[in-house]
């Protein structure tokens, strides 16, 4: 019996199908093992930027273009930015810091005043837009210097100049430990690994930096299963049973959702209940992008305390967060954008999960790195999503009272001003409300119509605003004869240090009206304050040299002398008045900024 013989073209396709499968079979075997990744850490599944790069170029290359990339790096030529071979030394009380590169290395030296010398070999880089700090390793501890580049002035600083603390605190206030608290926020999936009974560190991360995995989470089941062809050509249809995609996308959370990833960081925050401490300095951070971050974290407010008998290094630990807040319970610095946003109407009056989220204005994705902010975003059009009647210039100029092209019928000058710090610059509240000059009178709060009109005291802003909407502000009242006193100036003079550091950036540039009251903010204690006086006066006169805030007294007063002659010697004096009266008004707090 004769078996009849497979057609050519039958028998091309079968072998071509088995070679085919051999092939799938041997790169099967070989495939990357996603799912598996890191299995049994705290980061199981979490994959490196690098990988998610092969199939979402894109993607990567928006977030390659940010600051969020570069918020932590190993030190190298590529990620140092400061200079280490020209301006490279800076004195401070005494101190001598001089930054070298050698052998490949970077180094910083201290030289004490009694001229011993430590050396410390830089590591790792924090930071990349504003300043850069650097990170020095003993044995199982990253270290942050004192010392770091300022990126906008092009200029050392010590960490005393970016705090709210006066002149003489001590040099090496502000040397923090890396795996104590900065590993959270500066990196995917932070591991501290501390060890309770002999208080040493095995600190790991997902990855350095703020990367894929901050935002999407653990995406290695999703990476296993994108390996398959037929699963990817599934998702592109958008086939309702199609494989899930075991991925967080933030924009298809809930809006309470999506803002609890950028609250992860964005709003700083204390374990929930307390004694979770333990296991998050041991295995690692439990929260994954997605899930309810009120779960494991409570986002810090004004009245909130931290107390504990048994600190990481088995110190006693007592703080309290208040004066990172107004005494309205504002956040008055960065990195509580959360607490700001979940506090304003337009969150609490929206309906949980359907209501303004970070997202509705930043894009991560998109727009400028320097706030993640489109062009369009950056206009009332992030406003005009919800309040669409104040787009035509008509309706906004009743609304505002201001020409629809000027600055006062800019939405976010008014319902965010700029009266929180961080990082060397003045930065607009995320607590999103209506202008309220009498805060300023019940909580010593900036307030929105003084940032403009510094040269009005803030009970001529209250009439002004209850003749303009009287409906709206009818209940407001003014304060005592302090707040007669031009604002600008009272608070430049009396508030605390945060208060004038924050007047003396709305001064910028300085005017012939403001000038003179900045030479004398020169004479603060605060070095912050007098980094914003001085910014402020350059911004005007770019030519001449500028004030060193970080300088000695006498130095700073040889420099001044050739500023002096640009305002008649009478302005000077009743400056000079003004301050040495306000001054005496002053109830200082010293502020730990934290971030």
């Amino acid at each position: 019996m004769t078996l009849p013989r497979i057609p050519k073209p039958l028998l091309a396709w079968a072998i071509t199908l088995v070679a085919l499968g051999a092939i799938a079979a041997a790169l099967w075997a070989v495939a990357p093992g996603y799912a598996t990744v890191r299995a049994g850490r705290a980061d199981a599944g979490y994959l490196e930027s690098g990988d998610c790069r092969k199939c979402h170029e894109t993607n990567y290359a928006s977030w390659h273009a940010t600051f969020h990339r570069t918020m932590t790096q190993e030190a190298g030529p590529e990620s140092i930015l400061g200079d280490f071979e020209r301006e490279n030394t800076l004195t401070y009380q005494g101190v001598r810091a001089e930054m070298v590169r050698e052998n490949g290395a970077h180094w910083m030296t201290f030289t004490g005043v009694d001229g011993k010398t430590q050396q410390h070999e830089i590591v790792r880089t924090v930071g990349s837009r504003r300043i850069q700090q650097y990170l020095t390793k003993t044995g199982d501890t990253w270290s942050r210097l004192p010392v770091a580049y300022d990126l906008v002035q092009r200029r050392w600083m010590h960490l005393n100049g970016s705090f709210f603390y006066p002149d003489g605190s001590p040099y090496t206030q502000h040397v923090a430990e890396w795996n104590v608290n900065c590993v959270f926020c500066h990196n995917v999936k932070a591991q501290p690994g501390l060890n309770w009974d002999n208080r040493t560190w095995k600190t790991e991360v997902a990855e350095l930096g703020i990367a894929c995995g901050a935002c999407h989470g653990p995406a290695g089941e999703h990476a296993q299963r994108a390996l398959s062809p037929v699963t990817r050509y599934r998702w592109n249809l958008k086939e309702q049973i199609a494989p899930a995609r075991l991925v967080t996308n933030p924009k298809k959370l809930d809006s309470d959702r999506a803002a609890m990833v950028c609250g992860h960081c964005h709003g700083q925050r204390i374990p929930e209940p307390p004694q979770r401490i333990r296991p998050m300095m041991s295995v690692g951070d439990p929260y994954d992008a997605g899930e309810n971050l009120h779960e494991f974290y409570k986002p810090v407010q004004r009245e909130d305390k931290v107390e504990s008998a048994e600190g990481p290094h088995g110190e006693k630990v007592s703080f309290s967060f208040a004066t990172r807040f107004w005494p309205d319970g504002s956040p008055r610095l960065t990195a509580y954008e959360y607490q700001g946003m979940t506090r304003s109407k337009c969150f609490t009056a929206g309906k949980p999960g359907n209501r303004i989220t970070c997202i509705s204005c930043h894009s991560m994705h998109g727009g400028d790195p320097r706030g993640q902010l489109t062009e369009k975003m950056k206009t009332n059009a992030a406003c005009n999503q919800c309040h669409e009647q104040f787009a035509k210039p008509a309706q906004l100029v009743e609304h505002t009272k201001h020409s629809a092209e000027s600055s006062g019928s800019l939405c976010y000058n008014c319902h965010m001003p700029k009266i929180v710090y961080g990082i060397m610059a003045a930065h607009r509240t995320h607590d999103i409300t209506n202008p309220r000059p009498e805060e300023t009178v019940r909580f010593g709060k900036p307030n929105a119509c003084n940032q403009c009109h510094l040269d009005w005291s803030a009970n001529r802003a209250v009439a002004e605003t209850k003749r303009l909407w009287p409906d709206a502000y009818k209940g407001s009242a003014p304060g005592d004869q302090r707040f007669d006193e031009p604002e600008g100036q009272r608070s430049l003079f009396s508030g605390d240090a945060v208060m004038r550091a924050l007047t003396a950036a709305a001064m910028t540039p300085a005017t012939n009206a403001t000038g003179p009251l900045l030479l004398e903010a020169m004479q603060d204690t605060y070095p912050i304050v007098r980094y914003f006086a001085a910014n402020a006066l350059a911004a005007q006169r770019p030519g001449l040299r500028k004030p060193d805030y970080l300088a000695p007294a006498r130095v700073r007063e040889a420099t001044l002398q050739t500023w002096y002659p640009l305002w008649p010697a009478e302005l000077r004096q009743v400056a000079r008045e003004a301050r040495e009266r306000l001054s005496a008004q002053r109830s200082e707090t010293d502020v730990e900024v934290g971030e």
